[in-house]
């Protein structure tokens, strides 16, 4: 878009902020030239200085094509760290000298180096920053001494000790704004570049532990078949202490081992670490923290019946499996949208349900819950499920899937409740 700001990262950026800064000049220059009309109409432009006028505005307009056509160019040139500075020092040494053959500092369009004060400060990183501010002071100085009154403004001026010492503050303020602005979303920026990168890490190691799943149902059988065959042939009276079959014996016994702990030995049921757990006080301690990160999620938590709701859970690892289903349903039935968590205990067993008001679950999803890498979202991985189903599995529970009648989806998981005496 003609409009869009200068975002990207990388090698790039210096293009992109330069791309950028064409782009607004062109208008500035747009701007220049329709209101040499109403200046000479308002007496704000003397006739006699038109010929100064368009001579700054042409050479203003030079420096931007040249500088558009070395843009276009492939592959693109590399740009020095100082370019940037350069190319707006001219557009306020340029800005400057129109103001000045127009009235100077009395000239109504003087905020337009404020503008200049908040680019600067948004497009500059380091020294450069702070250096280009006190280019733009000096132009102000130079308006207030080297000025140009035209007759429209006689008779209408401020007097100096007023007039500068407020328009170096509006321009300091514009600076400031501008780059406590810049730098907080900088470092945002990097921040979803850290957690974007983080996340990826983590799903391409789940990813390795569904396709290891995948590897050791698919291996099990033959493993199983030949430790079975070479522990017939160790029963052999001659082959007893045979050494290669006992090397053979310990190398399928380690690729069994390999398999099963990167198959996802924390979703094993011999490797969850089990605690007993409030599973309502557990919930709603969830859906309030995704509540904070999904900033105006509506997540409603109802418990339904008085009865002690307790089960043994691993509390981070059913946590990460209620914070996928939250996720789910708020991708799919929208921010505005209200999600219903709802906890219940019945016949021995609590169900924690998460319901949403999106489009209900797709017949290849209901069919096919449990498996990896099965997805229909654009950007999908296909383990959110996955990971909620094997923990529900390794906790001898269950995990459903259902439309609800009035439209929406329903994620269910039912454990084995706790009753202490």
């Amino acid at each position: 878009m003609f409009f869009a700001p200068p975002v990207s990262a990388g090698p790039a950026e210096d293009a992109a902020r330069l791309a950028w800064v064409v782009r607004l000049r062109w208008i500035a220059l747009s701007a220049q030239v329709l209101s040499i009309t109403p200046a000479l109409a308002f007496q704000l432009l003397e006739p006699r200085l038109l010929p100064v006028f368009l001579g700054v505005v042409v050479a203003l307009a030079c420096v931007n094509v040249f500088t558009w056509a070395r843009l276009r160019r492939s592959p693109p040139p590399e740009w020095r760290s100082y370019t940037l500075l350069l190319q707006l020092g001219f557009d306020i040494a340029a800005l400057s000298a129109l103001l000045a053959l127009t009235g100077g500092a009395w000239n109504p369009l003087v905020p337009l180096l404020f503008v200049h004060a908040g680019i600067g400060a948004l497009l500059l990183r380091g020294r450069q920053s702070p250096l280009f501010f006190l280019l733009l002071i000096s132009c102000l100085i130079l308006l207030q001494l080297f000025s140009h009154v035209p007759p429209g403004l006689e008779g209408t001026l401020l007097p100096a000790l007023i007039l500068f010492p407020a328009q170096a503050l509006v321009a300091l303020v514009f600076w400031i704004l501008t780059a406590w602005l810049s730098r907080t979303l900088t470092t945002l920026q990097q921040d979803s570049l850290r957690t974007s990168e983080r996340q990826t890490r983590i799903d391409r190691l789940r990813a390795v532990g569904a396709l290891a799943a995948g590897l050791s149902h698919e291996f099990a059988t033959p493993l199983n078949t030949a430790q079975l065959k070479i522990a017939r042939l160790g029963r052999r009276e001659e082959l007893k202490n045979d050494t290669d079959l006992e090397t053979a014996a310990e190398a399928l016994a380690r690729c069994q081992d390999v398999l099963q702990r990167m198959a996802g030995a924390p979703l094993r049921p011999e490797g969850l670490k089990l605690e007993l757990v409030q599973v309502d006080e557990l919930v709603k301690q969830v859906c309030s923290s995704v509540s904070q990160v999904n900033t105006g999620a509506s997540i409603q938590v109802s418990v339904e019946g008085h009865e002690p709701r307790r089960a043994l859970l691993p509390t981070v690892a059913f946590t990460q499996a209620l914070i996928n289903l939250i996720d789910n349903a708020i991708e799919a039935a929208g921010v505005e949208e209200q999600i219903d968590v709802v906890v219940q205990r019945r016949s021995g067993q609590i169900d924690v349900s998460v319901l949403d008001r999106g489009e209900g679950w797709p017949k290849v999803v209901r069919t096919h819950v449990g498996q990896p890498f099965l997805t229909t979202k654009a950007n999908g991985v296909g383990l959110g499920l996955y990971y909620v189903h094997t923990l529900a599995e390794a906790l001898g529970g269950a995990f459903h899937l259902e439309d609800r009648s009035e439209g929406g989806a329903i994620a269910r998981i039912s454990l084995s409740s706790v009753t202490v005496a």
